[in-house]
């Protein structure tokens, strides 16, 4: 390509198909698809060890940890998680798969294994992680994101 061409500069966009402005695509997923596609899969890691940390101890043994007695260290992890992937990719969607892994991995096993009495159904498991998702990916895209725009304009 030769030098002058405005596209080698661009950034790395989205693959062609999402039926989105530029605009929206950029505040859902953030400008960055490699980050945006790594703070996914870090959404899956954090879904995997919360639900490994969760399950009953009769599956697991030593490893299960009940968040149940600890709810503000999970909220503190789906927060944080949220608010970092907001400050390194500024992706709405993406914050709210950071703030569901935890969430998620949290309430799934509550309603697969009955863990509470009287039991969660699994729609009251997903609708309880989705609502804490949303909250708390929210609150986490808007301090990261916030945080990282206040950073610019002071440096």
């Amino acid at each position: 390509m030769p030098a002058d061409d405005p596209a080698a500069d661009a950034p790395p966009s989205y693959p062609d198909g999402l039926p989105l402005s530029p605009r929206a695509e950029r505040l859902l997923l953030g400008p960055d698809p490699v980050t945006a596609v790594r703070l996914s899969a870090v959404a899956g890691v954090l879904f995997v060890v919360t639900v490994v940390l969760h399950l009953p101890p009769r599956l697991v043994g030593g490893l299960s940890f009940p968040f149940g007695l600890l709810l503000p260290l999970l909220v503190g992890i789906a927060f944080v998680a949220a608010a970092v992937g907001a400050y390194l990719n500024d992706g709405l969607l993406v914050c709210l798969a950071l703030a569901g892994g935890p969430s998620f991995g949290f309430y799934l096993p509550l309603g697969l294994f009955e863990l509470t009495y009287p039991s969660a159904t699994m729609l009251t498991a997903l609708a309880l992680g989705a609502t804490f998702s949303v909250a708390v990916g929210t609150a986490g895209f808007v301090v990261g994101a916030g945080g990282r725009r206040l950073i610019e304009r002071l440096a």
